[in-house]
């Protein structure tokens, strides 16, 4: 104490201080760099430049390594001479292209045994047989809910948002495919913000309603879409496009109804977004 009765802090006690002050910072600063390091990539090289096919197996990186996922062409041999698959196909085969990333007793299902095993066995008989005891018209694809209660029932867990703003979803959309896992999602043939939907239409994502996987991140930035339906826009990349989180949110199609059903039964309650393995 000096005579002024204030403690007198020692030179060199004042000094570690200083470093420790100065190495806590460094570490906060580093922080976000460490974070944005940790994003699962997958070099946009190393994925098929033509992918204009019936059926493809694909590597995207994943969290806990390489997942290889089998894309199926709906309108391509020899999916498109099942009518309903050629009709309603895209949502089933959404679905068998995330178990054969995420299981091995699925691995090799096609979108057939997918409705005509799997399916049956989650939803019931009863519920199956109404869907697909209609006409083939009338024959609907299983819904945003029925796919989540699928993967659920053979131990995926999911989270499945039913309603959301643009912001939001992108937010939480980009932060889950950086976690090496896969997005399930639903697009309207109409943009929209906030769930207020253009009075334009376009072909774009999809003709009506359409159900893709978003496989993951490429190093360049792009999102791996997998899509079991063609776009001329997209010339030899069919069953593999890309896009930006930011593009493909405004397709997306926000609930506005509490309805849950195990297939499609109207766009008030059948659209959202599923998040495969989800880490929060």
């Amino acid at each position: 104490m000096n005579k002024t009765g204030l403690f007198k802090i020692r030179r060199n006690t004042g000094n570690k201080v200083i470093r420790s002050l100065a190495f806590a910072l460094a570490l906060s600063l580093a922080a976000p760099a460490a974070a944005q390091a940790k994003a699962v990539t997958t070099p946009e090289a190393s994925l098929p430049s033509d992918s204009d096919v019936g059926q493809i197996t694909v590597a995207v990186n994943g969290d806990k390594g390489v997942r290889n996922f089998t894309i199926f062409g709906q309108h391509k041999k020899p999916w498109k001479k099942d009518k309903y698959l050629a009709l309603h196909g895209c949502a089933v085969s959404s679905l068998t292209t995330v178990l054969s990333g995420y299981t091995k007793k699925y691995r090799n299902y096609t979108p057939q045994k997918v409705r005509d095993v799997v399916e049956k066995k989650v939803f019931g008989t009863a519920v199956w047989n109404k869907n697909y005891s209609k006409t083939i018209m009338k024959q609907m694809p299983v819904s945003m809910y029925g796919i989540s209660r699928v993967l659920e029932s053979v131990g995926i867990d999911t989270k499945y948002v039913r309603t959301f703003n643009n912001k939001s979803a992108r937010k939480e959309i980009k932060k889950h495919l950086k976690t090496g896992n896969v997005v399930v999602i639903e697009t309207n043939n109409r943009t929209q913000r906030n769930g207020r939907f253009s009075s334009k239409t376009t072909t774009r994502w999809s003709r009506s309603k359409h159900t893709m996987v978003l496989l993951g991140l490429t190093d360049t930035g792009k999102v791996i879409v997998a899509d079991s339906s063609q776009r001329k826009w997209s010339g030899q990349n069919q069953r593999i496009k890309y896009t930006t989180v930011k593009e493909i949110v405004k397709y997306m199609i926000p609930c506005t109804s509490s309805v849950k059903t195990h297939y499609f039964s109207s766009t008030a309650n059948s659209g959202g977004y599923v998040l495969v393995n989800p880490q929060d």
